[in-house]
């Protein structure tokens, strides 16, 4: 027998595919390096520490004019979700699925960079950018491996 209180709270709750996983930002899908993660809100140790982080105040994923940033760590001491980060090349196409929908990235450029030279996460004009970023080279701090790429899959 079923209780009608039961049935009214079972209403109200979202249909399985539409539940958020608390901070879980979504999933990071790069099928060339065998890569398929969770993306955390947040880029801190503790965050990092248990896989990618999204990096805070910027702007959503997939927004056209648009910024978003994930980090990961590449050395196997500290996590391993972007060890094959440097196997990426440009024309690389991978997906970022929320719980709204599944977008398409392609990488249009690869930099070796200083961990204070923030301004290549800047917006590009006319891009819906997303860059991946992990401490390079391998087992040093001293630059940081940022692939950026732009979605693709626009509606027109």
């Amino acid at each position: 027998m079923t209780n009608p209180q039961q049935s009214d709270q079972q209403a109200n709750l979202p249909s399985p595919q539409h539940r958020e996983i608390e901070g879980m930002e979504g999933v990071l899908t790069i099928p060339v390096i065998d890569l398929e993660s969770p993306v955390w809100l947040g880029a801190d140790q503790a965050t990092l520490a248990k896989g990618l982080g999204a990096i805070q105040d910027m702007d959503k994923p997939g927004v056209k004019d648009g910024s978003y940033a994930i980090a990961g760590h590449q050395a196997r001491v500290f996590g391993e979700q972007f060890n094959r980060l440097h196997e990426v090349n440009v024309g690389t196409t991978f997906t970022f699925q929320t719980v709204d929908e599944e977008m398409e990235f392609k990488v249009f450029d690869l930099k070796i960079v200083k961990p204070d030279e923030v301004e290549v996460l800047d917006p590009q004009n006319g891009k819906a950018l997303m860059s991946l970023i992990t401490c390079y080279p391998e087992y040093s701090n001293e630059y940081r491996l940022v692939v950026q790429a732009e979605r693709i899959d626009f509606k027109q």
